[in-house]
């Protein structure tokens, strides 16, 4: 299939005397645009404007302008079409943005050609087709603003029902995601009538179409307006998603004499959150995604289990039927023979010539059939809870594939590593030493040690997922939030939700102006938003990963502590003649057991979470605005992150470069940078010591500060 897609491209590129180009790190203008379009105009873009635009229509009824609006002459239906159309426009002028970064710059400095027609392959099976990559990046812009229309649509229907901007935008994404797992899940959705099927566009527009492109944008057209004329005609309402304490007093009992500590100010910081009602609402919501999660990660354990099952019983069937490579080889051999005994009529010896291969084959045969005992044997007992034999055939297996590797490996070239094998084998004898129950996986372990090309992108993803072990225990639940990163989002979540500091204050309304003229001082108003903020953020985080173990134990099992989970060290480490751990031709390693692993990275996280908080109440000291303080604490710890890796010897001191948890705990960065003392606790001792660092800063220079009232100064309202 790869020689006849060569020889399309070579016909097609000839057909439009066009060059070759470098796919893989592309310099063209619409070459790029491929590159960055699928993330950019796909669920990242769309999560942005949704994030940046979503309180479009709620913040009007937060800031009670929507009550002189009705004041206007002005008719519903228009202001809804009118919010309608300027999220719209904002999505047109985001499009246009892209385009013009996306465009100007490979113009600017790459090399240009007529690329707008070089090829785009369409793959489904062993089949393929051929368009010019303008069509491609029309289909994905076509996607992208039905998705978008779509979705600024249901965001209006819920927001004219809903009293809160960060309730309105939470519930539409947690709606839209729960719908795009469920087209994901489910194949009889993926079609074109589904407006959830406008989110996967990088899952099929790479496929050959099954449906017209533009039976996509009738398809969100039509969703469109059914949603906004659902919007035009329900009444408006002034909903929650929970109750929420509407009537408690911000101050203890109504006593503001009593606000002199920090632990005071925490209190009414707790109160004030309790009124909005956003914390248990938030809870409520990620409970609920920790449930989908849940069940969508127990269907893929279920899955891999009955794949690898059905392939031992496969085994054990073609052994008894001859079948399979054993029917095979005994063709094979069947064949030699015959050759034998012509080249024998010929007057040759067909026995030097043919013969030496039949033993070479009975051989194969053999090994198939004792790897069809093994097998058979690991059926039996894997019913009774009896992992013992399954170890032993794979094992077998593993040992055999190594051997193989280190063969191929003296003469060509594989990305595949003896240490990929090697920690496969020993993570075996490990879980089978203590009886740990299997989780079902390809025979090799993915690592940093792999040796892919950039242009076999494909072929590394595919591994990595073929080798991608899933369970649905407690335990191993918690161990996929940190190894896929789906610990941001609790804590991104709540870092938005409870971390803008004294910019959550300002805007319309600024009710930063009463609290200076109350007998607070600012910097014990400060401290207690980060006493706060930092309880609510880390509490309600370990609460949701407590849930997630504990659906696990109470659908599944608690787990097993002592899984071993791979962690890596440096050269320096490997090299040196104290080294304890184990040794594979490209570096060392040791397993720690999975509940050690998780009591780090919890920890890590803690670090990481108080760290990033103090890092936004800071700036929301200078900066008005809520979102430009997440997005400049976003690109301060992006740019931190990557600026850690060019400081060589000084890296294990830059905080920003710990907060790639499961990076850090496996040793993954200390064995990349070769610095032994980039560590767990190492980044703990960085991470608390810039919070605490921050902290006196903002302490000492709200000390000199002269926005605060000192003394008992009392201050009388007139109503």
């Amino acid at each position: 299939m790869e020689r006849e897609k060569a020889i399309e491209k070579n016909a097609y590129l000839v057909e439009h005397q066009l060059p070759y180009a470098n796919e893989t790190h592309p310099m063209s203008p619409a070459l790029q645009m491929s590159e960055i379009a699928p993330t950019l105009l796909g669920p990242a873009g769309l999560l942005l404007l949704l994030l940046l635009f979503g309180n479009a229509y709620t913040s009007e009824k937060e800031q009670q302008t929507l009550l002189t609006l009705r004041t206007q002459p002005l008719r519903r239906w228009k202001l809804l079409l009118a919010k309608y159309a300027g999220l719209l426009t904002v999505t047109f002028f985001y499009l246009v943005f892209v385009a013009i970064g996306g465009w100007v710059i490979p113009v600017v400095f790459g090399d240009t050609f007529n690329d707008l027609l070089y090829p785009k392959f369409l793959e489904i099976g062993d089949s393929f087709a051929i368009i010019p990559i303008w069509q491609h990046l029309l289909n994905v812009t076509i996607l992208f603003v039905g998705a978008g229309a779509f979705l600024f649509a249901l965001l209006l229907l819920i927001g004219t029902q809903l009293r809160s901007s960060f309730s309105t935008i939470m519930l539409t994404g947690f709606l839209t995601m729960i719908g795009v797992v469920l087209t994901e899940a489910l194949p009889i959705m993926q079609t074109s009538w589904n407006p959830f099927q406008f989110f996967r566009a990088d899952r099929f527009l790479t496929e050959m179409p099954t449906d017209s492109i533009w039976l996509y944008a009738v398809s969100a057209f039509l969703w469109s307006v059914l949603l906004l004329t659902t919007t035009i005609f329900l009444r408006e309402g002034e909903r929650g998603l929970f109750k929420s304490a509407e009537e408690l007093k911000p101050y203890h009992k109504g006593k503001m004499t009593h606000l002199r500590s920090v632990w005071n100010n925490s209190l009414f910081e707790w109160r004030k959150s309790k009124r909005r009602g956003l914390v248990g609402q938030s809870l409520i919501v990620l409970f609920i995604v920790a449930i989908v999660g849940y069940f969508y990660f127990a269907e893929q354990a279920k899955e891999k289990e009955t794949e690898a099952l059905e392939r031992l019983a496969s085994i054990v069937e073609d052994a008894e039927n001859e079948t399979g490579l054993i029917g095979y080889f005994m063709e094979a051999i069947e064949e030699m023979e015959k050759q034998v005994a012509e080249a024998n009529a010929r007057g040759e010896d067909g026995d030097f010539i043919y013969g030496h291969n039949i033993e070479h084959f009975n051989e194969y045969i053999n090994v198939a059939r004792e790897e069809a005992a093994l097998a058979e044997l690991a059926l039996k007992a894997y019913g009774n809870h009896d992992w013992t034999p399954l170890y032993d055939y794979q094992l077998f297996n593993d040992r055999r594939y190594l051997e193989s590797l280190k063969e191929v490996k003296k003469h060509n070239y594989d990305p595949l590593t003896i240490f990929g094998y090697e920690t496969a084998i020993a993570q075996k004898e490990w879980m089978k030493e203590h009886n740990i129950r299997p989780v079902f996986a390809g025979t090799y372990i993915p690592s940093i040690h792999d040796q892919w090309k950039e242009e076999h992108r494909k072929e590394k993803k595919a591994n990595e997922m073929h080798n991608r072990k899933v369970d649905h225990s407690g335990l191993f639940s918690l161990f996929m939030y940190f190894r896929d990163y789906l610990y941001f989002i609790p804590l991104i979540l709540f870092l938005i939700l409870v971390g803008a500091g004294f910019s959550g204050e300002r805007g319309k309304r600024p009710t930063l102006q009463l609290l200076e003229t109350l007998p607070i001082m600012k910097r014990s108003l400060f401290l207690g938003k980060v006493l706060f903020s930092s309880a609510i953020a880390i509490g309600s985080a370990i609460i949701v990963f407590l849930f997630a173990v504990l659906l696990g134990t109470v659908f599944n099992r608690f787990g097993d502590w002592m899984y071993p989970v791979l962690h890596y060290h440096s050269r320096k480490e490997f090299q040196s003649f104290d080294f304890t751990g184990q040794r594979a031709f490209e570096g060392g390693y040791h397993f720690m057991p999975l509940g050690e692993y998780l009591l780090k990275a919890l920890l890590l996280y803690v670090c990481v979470a108080l760290f990033l908080l103090v890092l936004t109440n800071v700036l929301g000291i200078f900066i008005r605005q809520p979102l430009f303080v997440y997005a400049l604490a976003g690109l301060i710890s992006v740019a931190g992150y990557l600026l850690s890796w060019k400081l060589d010897d000084f890296a294990q001191y830059s905080p920003f470069l710990y907060l790639n948890i499961p990076k850090i705990v496996n040793g993954e960065i200390l064995t990349l940078m070769n610095d032994p003392s980039i560590n767990l606790y190492m980044g703990c001792g960085m991470l608390l010591g810039a919070t605490v660092f921050l902290l006196v800063v903002a302490y000492v220079g709200l000390s000199f500060r002269k926005g605060f009232v000192k003394g008992r100064n009392r201050v009388r309202v007139m109503v």
